[in-house]
């Protein structure tokens, strides 16, 4: 057998096996009714000296591969400066406390430890420039395994892809279970998508804050908002900026 023909031989084999895609382990509970799910959708109780907001927006914790931290949306902070005059993504000196919880069990609070992308020259400015930002992520005090972080899928949505919005909405009368709401991706701006409601009998008012999950139960993305008949996404492609920023540790798969 020549060199040439042992060489090709290797080449293809390195060719197909940098190519050939990871084993997916899909979380176990996604094959499950969402009644034994494990608990992972949150939402908020925000207190300052003055003001405390109740059920403002979702929640919920992910898994870095190295430690666990809170997240939510960034554009909450619009309600911030427009209740008590907050002008940039810093908490400021009349900050209380922040707690997380299932809206079917507020026993299980999580607390708010530290915001660990706060910004005084990081202005709140208007949704249509928060959408392209739209993570806040935090330090937690301690969760005692009674909310489950999701783990990370780092690569994008892929177009068309059927993910699934997994939160508490502000009309939704029954709180025994979050709401989940099927979508379609239609299109990936870098740091956020658009995206298609497959559920329209589910309305998500209130629903900002919520993991985004795939079919196999990873988190792909936050729930930003809406534009027109389309839903917007937060792509945890930001998220990554914010983890090499702040110099969060995570393991990528």
């Amino acid at each position: 057998m020549s060199l040439r023909y042992i060489v090709v031989i290797f080449l293809f084999f390195v060719f197909y096996a940098c190519n050939e895609e990871k084993e997916i382990i899909k979380e176990g509970w996604m094959e499950r009714p969402m009644s034994v799910w494990p608990t992972f959708a949150l939402t908020n109780k925000i207190s300052f000296t003055d003001t405390t907001f109740t059920d403002l927006a979702n929640s919920f914790l992910v898994d870095t591969g190295v430690d666990t931290i809170g997240v939510s949306c960034k554009h909450i902070f619009m309600v911030f400066q427009n209740r008590i005059g907050l002008k940039s993504i810093d908490l400021g000196p009349e900050f209380k406390y922040w707690n997380l919880y299932p809206k079917n069990n507020n026993d299980k609070i999580v607390s708010f430890d530290k915001l660990i992308n706060a910004n005084k020259n990081e202005q709140i400015a208007q949704y249509n420039t928060l959408k392209d930002r739209d993570w806040i992520i935090f330090n937690i005090d301690r969760n005692e395994e009674l909310i489950y972080p999701l783990k990370i899928r780092y690569s994008p949505i892929k177009k068309n892809e059927i993910v699934y919005a997994i939160g508490w909405g502000k009309t939704q009368k029954d709180n025994t279970l979050p709401q989940k709401t099927k979508l379609q991706c239609v299109d990936n701006l870098g740091n956020y998508y658009y995206a298609k409601n497959l559920s329209p009998d589910i309305s998500q008012i209130g629903t900002s804050g919520s993991p985004i999950i795939d079919k196999n139960g990873y988190l792909v993305g936050i729930v930003s908002g809406a534009e027109g008949k389309l839903g917007v996404i937060g792509s945890v492609h930001y998220l990554k900026k914010m983890f090499d920023i702040y110099k969060i540790q995570y393991i990528e798969p």
